[in-house]
C-alpha cells in the first residue's frame, strides 16, 4: 500500500515538522493554516500517519503505509485518532464533543510510548463554550498528546485559542504545480487541466472536483451558447434554463469571467469614445452580475430562471461591447 504523503508543494512546511520530530522540538499543539482545496486535509492525515507508524526512522520522512499503525489509519478506524467536527445537521462544534474529545487524549495509547492526536477541522466552527472547554486541555495535554488544529486562516480563530497553538502555515500551490497534480489524478486533456486550475486558482483538489463534475467542459458549452445569443441563434429562455442546470455559482463566475476578460481587452486599446462607452457597459453589466449573485446566495427561494434570463437579456442588449 503507498505511504501517505504531502503535496509537493507543501514540502517546505513538512520539512520543518519532521526537523521538530526527530530533534524532539514537537509542539503539543499546531494550528495549520491553509485555503480550501489546497490539500490541508492531505497533509494532516500524512502527518497522522507519520506519527503513529512503526517503522519510522531517520531515514525516513514519510510513513512506510504497510504496517498495522498505517493500514489503520489509511482506513479511518485508528484508535488513537480522534477527528473532530460539526455533527451532520450542524454548523458548530459542540461542548459535548469536546467532552469527548477530553476523555480520548486520557486513555492509554493503543501502542506503546505512542501519541494521541485530535484533529480539529474547522477549529473556527467551535461554539464559545467548547472553544473554552478546549483551552484546559491546550494548556495541559496530557501525557503524548499532539493537537492539530485546521483553518482557512488564523483570523478566523480564537485569540484565547490561536495563542496556544504553534503557527504552521501551508503554501498554496502555483499554477504549474496545480496542473503536475491534476495530470496524475485525471486523464482529462491538458486544455480542461488548465480550465479546472485556472477556475480554482491554488486549490488543485476543488479544481479535480469541478473536473469529476464535468464543470470545465460545461463552461465550453456555455461560451458556445453565449455567441450563438448574440449571432441570434438561440433565445435568451433558452440559454438560461441551461444556466439553471448547474449550480448557479458556475453560471455567474463565467458571465463575470467573460465581463472581466473583455475590460481588460479593451483597457489595452487606444481609448476612443466608443471604447469609453463599451467599458462603461461592461462595468454597467459587471455590476448587474454582481446584484442577481447576491439575490441568489441571499434567497432560498429565488427563482432563478427569471434571474438568468433578466442577466442574459442585458448581457444581449450590451453584445456591441463584446464585438
Amino acid at each position: 500500500m503507498p505511504a501517505q504523503q504531502p503535496c509537493e508543494w507543501q514540502q517546505p512546511s513538512w520539512r520543518q515538522l519532521i526537523m521538530q520530530v526527530r530533534s524532539n522540538r514537537l509542539a503539543h499543539a499546531y494550528l495549520i493554516t491553509g485555503l480550501k482545496g489546497s490539500g490541508r486535509h492531505q497533509f494532516v492525515t500524512a502527518l497522522c500517519a507519520y506519527m503513529l507508524c512503526e517503522h519510522t526512522t531517520s531515514s525516513r520522512d514519510t510513513a512506510c503505509g504497510e504496517c498495522r499503525q498505517c493500514l489503520l489509519n489509511a482506513s479511518d478506524q485508528h484508535p488513537d485518532i480522534l477527528w473532530v467536527s460539526p455533527e451532520e445537521g450542524s454548523q458548530a462544534i459542540k461542548i459535548d464533543q469536546i467532552r469527548q474529545l477530553t476523555g480520548h487524549v486520557q486513555q492509554t495509547s493503543s501502542q506503546t510510548g505512542a501519541y494521541k492526536i485530535v484533529v480539529i477541522n474547522p477549529v473556527a466552527a467551535l461554539a464559545p463554550a467548547a472553544a473554552n472547554a478546549l483551552l484546559k486541555s491546550l494548556e495541559e495535554p496530557p501525557g503524548k498528546t499532539l493537537f492539530l488544529l485546521v483553518s482557512e486562516s488564523g483570523d478566523h480563530v480564537l485569540p484565547t485559542v490561536r495563542s496556544r497553538c504553534q503557527p504552521l502555515p501551508l503554501p498554496p500551490p502555483d499554477l504549474q504545480q496545480s496542473l503536475n497534480w491534476l495530470s496524475q489524478q485525471s486523464a482529462s486533456d491538458s486544455q480542461l487541466l488548465r480550465s479546472a486550475a485556472q477556475l480554482a486558482p491554488r486549490q488543485p483538489f476543488y479544481a479535480l472536483d469541478l473536473l469529476e463534475q464535468g464543470i470545465p467542459q460545461w463552461r465550453v458549452l456555455l461560451h458556445e451558447q453565449l455567441s450563438a445569443l448574440h449571432r441570434g441563434d438561440i433565445s435568451v429562455t433558452e440559454v438560461a434554463r441551461f444556466c439553471e442546470k448547474q449550480d448557479f455559482r458556475h453560471a455567474i463566475h463565467t458571465l463575470e469571467d467573460l465581463c472581466l476578460e473583455r475590460l481588460r481587452e479593451l483597457s489595452r486599446q487606444r481609448q476612443d469614445p466608443a471604447i469609453k462607452t463599451n467599458m462603461q457597459q461592461l462595468l454597467t453589466l459587471h455590476r448587474e452580475i454582481t446584484s442577481v449573485y447576491q439575490q441568489f446566495s441571499s434567497t432560498a427561494n429565488v427563482n432563478q430562471l427569471l434571474g438568468f434570463e433578466y442577466l442574459l437579456g442585458r448581457w444581449l442588449g450590451f453584445r456591441s461591447a463584446f464585438s
